[in-house]
């Protein structure tokens, strides 16, 4: 059995690598050089606390607010583009407290399900990218976020996760080095984190050692169909126009792409890109020891051995390789508000000089598009009208999250077996 794979992030990989385990000849087409795709630059984490979906009750109404101020966590650049209001109008209608209750059972399910599958990469030695199980909490400076964020803890504990709610005292024990100045926070004890950048150069590696094959610099440009079937695949890379005409599975995890490509196969993918940024310094030591949120600025931090990783932002729209620099100003000024002792690392106050920061800024910030459905779910499964097509696409930020578990279900699904997890919630024919 063959199976081609569009995408090399890490829902691509992850469903070559188990479709191989499961004797599946696998050809990945990536249309860049796997060197920096979105799998790279996001904060590492493995996040049973991200329960909630992206699409909830009160998002719309913050996110209207914050489209007036270019320094906002969340923004959707104003469009008329019929892509754009159709996948509006359809989150709109799914930011809703039954939706929420809906998906938080499944999605939790999911991320467990991926967290101790990528655990096993790294526990049977054929990898090494820093995963730790420390897990990741969440700080607030104010009541209405506390009394939210204890809400979440609330419903993480029936949920089966380990929570603890800590306050401003026992916050500056666990990091004395940063001093957090905050209200409180809670600790999600089942998260773990790992180095992204470790795992993506040493997955594709692995699987190329395995057999697969994959094309760097492969853009796909077509399909021919027979009835509900996809026969042929058209691609185009250095070497020019090539066809591949014997698959027996076509996997689509092309992430923020994935729309353009399922319109070649007749198929319509309600998604957005969601442009996110971060930036990485190399640290003296450790001084942060435990992944946090700084929940009122959305801001994410992520420490390595020898690293810090700061990122925030969702800035809804089309495509496009513009920084804005108010919103990399925004989350630089956030940090020290929350953690004052972030300024004691040289590396830190570098980073923040805005006016050396201006003048190299593709140097120093990453950006990359997540790939946010019009539910904040995933869409993992077969599509609506083309029946040898998978979907492993639409994980927003949680793409290293679940990326594993989609891999697993995407192997199982085209092998016809039983799949380890109820899929209803994550059917692409949801729409």
């Amino acid at each position: 059995m063959k199976a081609t794979i569009i995408g090399g992030g890490i829902a691509g990989l992850s469903s070559a690598w188990f479709l191989a385990a499961d004797g599946w000849e696998v050809t990945v087409l990536e249309k860049g050089d796997l060197l920096d795709n979105c799998s790279f630059g996001n904060m590492g984490y493995l996040s049973p606390s991200h329960f909630v979906p992206l699409a909830q009750p009160g998002v719309i109404g913050q996110g209207f607010w914050w489209m007036f101020s270019v320094k906002s966590p969340f923004y959707v650049r104003p469009s008329l583009r019929p892509d754009l209001l159709n996948w509006g109008w359809k989150f709109i209608r799914a930011s809703t407290q039954g939706h929420v209750d809906r998906s938080a059972r499944p999605l939790t399910e999911l991320l467990l399900f991926s967290k101790h599958l990528t655990a096993d990469w790294q526990h049977s030695g054929q990898m090494s990218f820093e995963y730790t199980e420390d897990g990741c909490i969440m700080y607030y400076q104010t009541a209405k976020k506390e009394q939210e964020e204890l809400e979440n803890a609330r419903i993480a504990a029936d949920l089966g996760l380990k929570t603890e709610v800590i306050d401003r005292e026992q916050a500056q024990q666990i990091e004395p080095d940063m001093r957090p100045d905050v209200r409180g926070g809670v600790w999600f004890k089942d998260d773990a984190h790992l180095h992204p950048n470790s795992l993506m150069r040493q997955l594709p590696q692995l699987l190329e050692q395995r057999g697969v094959k994959i094309i760097r610099r492969a853009e796909v440009t077509g399909f021919s169909k027979a009835g509900k079937s996809i026969q042929s695949i058209r691609y185009r890379d250095e070497k020019g126009d090539h066809t591949i005409s014997d698959s027996d599975v076509v996997v689509l995890a092309a992430g923020s792409w994935s729309p353009q490509i399922a319109g070649m196969a007749g198929e319509h993918l309600p998604l957005m890109p969601g442009k996110g940024y971060s930036m990485t310094i190399d640290t003296d030591r450790q001084r942060l020891r435990i992944p946090c949120i700084l929940l009122e600025a959305k801001v994410a931090m992520t420490p390595w051995q020898t690293q810090l990783r700061i990122g925030s932002t969702m800035e809804i729209g089309p495509i496009n390789d513009r920084i804005l620099f108010p919103r990399v100003q925004g989350i630089l000024e956030a940090v020290p508000k929350f953690l004052p002792g972030i300024t004691d690392d040289p590396a830190f106050r570098q980073l923040a000089d805005l006016e050396a920061l201006k003048r190299d800024l593709r140097e120093k910030v990453w950006f990359g598009f997540r790939p946010v459905s019009a539910d904040g779910m995933p869409y993992i499964g077969f599509a609506k009208k083309t029946d040898n097509l998978l979907m492993a696409t639409g994980h927003a930020m949680l793409g290293l999250s679940l990326g594993a578990g989609t891999g697993k279900l995407i192997a199982e699904m085209a092998g016809g077996k039983p799949t380890s997890l109820d899929m209803k919630a994550f059917d692409p024919r949801r729409y």
